[in-house]
């Protein structure tokens, strides 16, 4: 045989076994990672520096000495799965950085990053919480294992599973067997994806790009990460070397994350892979959507949820996920047919998504069987034909057109419940708004400056509850926050709206955002509707009623103000609901509700909410309550 075809045959022969290697051993570490495994950072990096020394002594043998640094093996280093507390989040962000981004030559501009270096805790000082932003603590950075390609005999090709849409919650540890839960690894079949393009506040990096086909070579499947740039770790570095200010105590302006946007999709790209396409959503408050859109070969997955892309949300706390999977068309159409595709394809947009991923989905799947409602929210004063589009009027809308019938607010067979990982500063002009609004009202207006607080149910932690709280739960509860401060000054009618947080696995906390519209007097009734999404009960995520000097009839003459962030959630009537629950779910408060609805009502004055004290400035009092 010829010498060169020989040596060729030998060199796919070791490239085949390594990739079979490699596929296994990602199995075997995601399998680890998910099962929260005791294993030591050690003993994973053993295993790979074995299998890294195997295939070079097996390139070697087949190929000659020191042919194995060109027949495609890498050594690479992986830390244990576990999450790091509450802690100074720009501390934490700019060790990142600094790891990632670490040898870079300014004057060139090229980045060289040091190799996935893990970060470690730090002793977090005290610092104010920042009203806008839902701050969520950084875990301990995994090392994510990237492969060349995959392997020719991937398992039987991925089905769709929910054709008519579902809604869930996390399987955290206590639920591994309880119906109607789900993990990112239930979602994200990384084997099959032809793409991926995923939104989310924050980031965790090696806890979502486990699941992801991250890869160096030309040939991988392009994966668009999209996040809130403020809460990037390598954005602190970056500004650095552009010689741009930024200690993360102040945010970014739009102006300053274009100059160093290009940086940071290098850096990303040498760190992760060449099919990593960083992007970044820029506003005065927080880009807040955290959504999934995976792309199979015969359908579209569409994740729309609550929890931020880290372990602390997706594995330990309670949150929602809506899922839909949409089949393919079998003509590509003209897009916007269908209101919910239109709406989400410009969230999409709207968060800065390339258009080089929402072309390759527009007008190609079929979004017929979306019977929800997505209401979204972008920074932005709305008035006019707008108005209608985003935040609390969009709210208004959905609801009012459903035509539920709602019974009036003093009948007792309506109650509004709500459940939210951060409560803005409340006050009873704000809430009326938002209360005339989640109802679907025909008339609303601007509340008075004295009108009475609503009856409205909240459910949200005091110190007490994060107290006897599940440990990892206690380490994540920076990631949830109180903003109606100082609590002794807020008005009593505020203060009874507030019920305590009891997860139904007990120990566990949550960033959800829940509003149930339901009749109290019948537990087997299904809720009037659900709204669950990333919007939290703040004026930054939902806007504030304004009178519109502008006529406009549909609004009853008003507009939204203060809206500041990006949220993204959906409107489900309550008959969809058991179409959309796990077959076999007791019923829809066991399937949806991950939490105590009878939870008391704060013991007044000694229960305060929950404000952890390494965030807030002066707030030593509220972690002495109970």
């Amino acid at each position: 045989m010829d010498d060169d075809l020989e040596r060729a045959l030998a060199a796919s022969r070791a490239e085949a076994d390594q990739l079979e290697e490699d596929w296994q051993l990602q199995e075997t570490i995601r399998l680890s990672m998910a099962e929260d495994t005791a294993d030591s950072p050690t003993s994973f990096q053993d295993q790979l520096r074995e299998r890294s020394a195997r295939m070079k002594r097996k390139a070697e043998e087949q190929l000659g000495p020191g042919s194995s640094k060109s027949s495609g093996s890498f050594d690479m280093n992986v830390s244990s799965p576990r999450t790091l507390g509450p802690t100074s989040l720009m501390k934490v962000l700019k060790t990142e950085s600094k790891a990632r981004l670490g040898n870079a030559d300014s004057s060139k501009g090229n980045v060289t990053s040091s190799l996935l270096e893990p970060t470690s805790e730090v002793n977090a000082p005290k610092r104010s919480y920042a009203a806008t932003r839902d701050i969520s603590p950084p875990p301990l950075r995994r090392k994510v294992v990237t492969t060349t390609s995959l392997p020719s005999a991937a398992s039987a090709k991925v089905k769709i599973k929910y054709p008519n849409g579902a809604l869930r919650i996390t399987r955290t540890p206590g639920r591994r067997t309880t119906k109607n839960c789900v993990n990112l690894e239930d979602v994200i079949h990384k084997e099959h994806l032809i793409s991926a393009c995923v939104f989310s506040f924050f980031i965790a990096d090696g806890e979502l790009y486990n699941h992801l086909p991250l890869s160096h070579s030309s040939h991988a499947v392009p994966i668009y990460i999209g996040r809130d740039a403020n809460m990037d770790p390598m954005v602190q570095e970056a500004c650095l070397k552009a010689g741009i200010s930024f200690t993360g105590e102040k945010k970014l302006s739009n102006k300053q994350l274009q100059s160093i946007v290009s940086t940071l999709r290098q850096a990303y790209n040498m760190q992760y892979g060449k099919n990593y396409q960083a992007f970044y959503a820029w506003s005065p408050g927080s880009s807040h959507s955290k959504i999934l859109a995976l792309v199979y070969p015969d359908f579209l997955r569409l994740v729309i949820t609550s929890c931020n892309m880290m372990d602390i949300d997706t594995v330990l706390g309670d949150n929602h996920w809506y899922i839909h999977d949409l089949p393919k068309l079998p003509l590509r159409t003209k897009s916007g047919s269908l209101p919910f595709e239109a709406d989400f394809l410009a969230h999409m947009q709207a968060l800065g998504t390339p258009d080089e991923f929402i072309n390759t989905i527009r007008g190609v799947y079929d979004f017929s069987a979306v019977k929800v409602h997505l209401v979204t929210s972008v920074p932005g004063v709305c008035s006019g034909i707008k108005a209608e589009k985003h935040g609390l009027l969009r709210l208004r809308r959905v609801v009012h057109d459903l035509e539920l019938g709602l019974p009036d607010k003093d009948s007792g067979e309506l109650r509004l419940e709500i459940c939210a990982a951060s409560i803005g500063k409340l006050n009873a002009k704000w809430l009326n708004g938002f209360y005339d609004c989640a109802l679907g009202k025909d008339k609303i207006g601007v509340a008075g400056e004295n009108c009475a607080v609503p009856d409205l149910k909240l459910f949200y932690p005091t110190v007490g509850d994060v107290k006897k709280a599940h440990e990892s739960a206690q380490e994540a509860a920076s990631n949830i926050g109180c903003h109606t401060r100082p609590w002794e000054d807020a008005p009593a009618g505020i203060k009874h709206i507030f019920h305590h947080y009891e997860s139904k696995d007990t120990g566990r906390l949550f960033h959800q955002k829940l509003i149930l519209a339901y009749d109290p007097r019948d537990a087997n009734a299904l809720p009037y509707f659900v709204y669950m999404g990333s919007a939290n009960l703040s004026q930054s995520a939902w806007g504030a009623l304004e009178q519109d000097k502008k006529a406009n009839e549909a609004t009853c003459n008003t507009k939204l103000i203060k809206l500041s962030n990006f949220e993204c959630g959906v409107v489900i009537p309550g008959h969809l609901i058991k179409d959309l629950l796990e077959p076999g779910t007791e019923n829809w408060q066991s399937g949806i509700v991950p939490y105590v609805q009878t939870g008391k009502r704060y013991d007044l004055p000694k229960d305060r909410p929950w404000n952890d004290p390494r965030w807030v400035q002066n707030y030593q009092e509220d972690w002495r309550g109970t």
